[in-house]
């Protein structure tokens, strides 16, 4: 049960986490500039074609939403020999960080390509923390499968084996492109993830058949002490997965909160944020019908505005929540993550 936050207003500033310290370029110098990451390789400047999706049905039915050229740069290992695993790594809500550099490189030191794309830059958007609707969330799930096309068409990446790594906005964005639904309905039948790493993402929406596609393995990583999204809703969905007989776990990292890979980071509070974290979960059948809460049943009439509506009114909004690492926490999702990806790609 891949799921994926609808809740813009609810969700307001999901990821402020990524925006908790500077990041290390801006938007336009990443556009522009090749990155030099700390064990020395350097960025190839790319741009690849993504979608704006206004919602998921629509998307899975072929309304893909207006075309946008997206900004990335793709890190390659150095000593390799024919084509290479790859990794697309997406952003939060606050765009790119030091903690996508770190990891970066960390998974290029262990001989996997990244491909770091930045979301916003190409659709005009600096970010979302303030305001999750400027960019739906099918549209970041786009993002993935269409990079997972991109680097398809290289002769330098080994199509069989391409990855994803993604953390708040960007674990949602990562977990919904790897469901069986929407991956084949986006890129066809056994061309989609091969393995996807999900940090702390909210697991608010999820399919309710708890499908991924054809070959994909899924880790989450989220901290206990998590209070922007629901640790619970999370471990249900991967539960259903690994029932359905999927490659899924999850690793709950003992006093972890949201963001706990941002070594820059430290525990901080942010009483602006708004979040729900009780609200129920909200299910999609396999074509991005919404079932009524009530009734149990899909009813196409469903919007992300008619559950946004139910969860102000009744009271499931609050504010304050707590962001950052402890010493050792960034390390933890380092190893954990990069273990995961190496096992499943290389």
């Amino acid at each position: 049960m891949i799921r994926a936050a609808i809740f813009g207003l609810i969700l307001a500033a999901l990821p402020t986490a990524s925006a908790a310290a500077s990041p290390p370029v801006s938007s336009a110098n990443f556009a522009a500039t090749p990155v030099s990451l700390a064990n020395g390789v350097h960025g190839q400047i790319v741009t690849f074609e993504s979608r704006s999706p206004a919602d998921w049905g629509p998307a899975m039915r072929g309304d893909a939403g207006p075309a946008v050229q997206l900004n990335a740069q793709l890190f390659l290992p150095t000593g390799r020999s024919g084509p290479v695993a790859a990794v697309i790594m997406v952003p939060g809500s606050g765009n790119l960080g030091t903690h996508h550099l770190a990891e970066a490189s960390a998974l290029i030191s262990k001989g996997l390509a990244v491909l770091l794309i930045d979301p916003f830059r190409g659709r005009g958007i600096a970010d979302t923390i303030a305001d999750q609707g400027r960019l739906t969330w099918p549209a970041s799930a786009y993002d993935v499968l269409a990079a997972v096309r991109y680097l398809r068409t290289r002769d330098d990446i080994d199509p069989a084996r391409i990855g994803a790594l993604g953390g708040s906005r960007g674990g949602t964005a990562v977990m919904m492109a790897a469901a069986k639904p929407f991956s084949e309905a986006i890129l066809g039948k056994g061309k989609g993830l091969r393995a996807v790493v999900a940090g702390y993402p909210w697991c608010g929406t999820q399919f309710r058949n708890a499908r991924l596609a054809d070959g994909a393995s899924l880790l989450v990583l989220q901290g206990d002490r998590d209070d922007w999204v629901s640790v619970q809703q999370c471990q249900n969905a991967v539960h259903a997965m690994i029932v359905a007989g999927q490659d899924a776990s999850m690793r709950i990292v003992a006093g972890a909160l949201h963001a706990f890979d941002r070594a820059d980071v430290p525990p901080t509070r942010i009483p602006e944020a708004v979040t729900s974290t009780t609200f129920p979960t909200v299910y999609m059948d396999d074509t991005g019908v919404y079932y009524d809460l009530r009734t149990g049943k899909p009813d196409p009439a469903l919007r992300p505005a008619d559950f946004t509506g139910y969860a102000v009114s009744g009271g499931f909004v609050r504010k304050g929540v707590t962001i950052g690492s402890r010493p050792g926490d960034a390390e933890i999702f380092i190893d954990e993550m990069s273990s995961f990806l190496v096992r499943m790609l290389q």
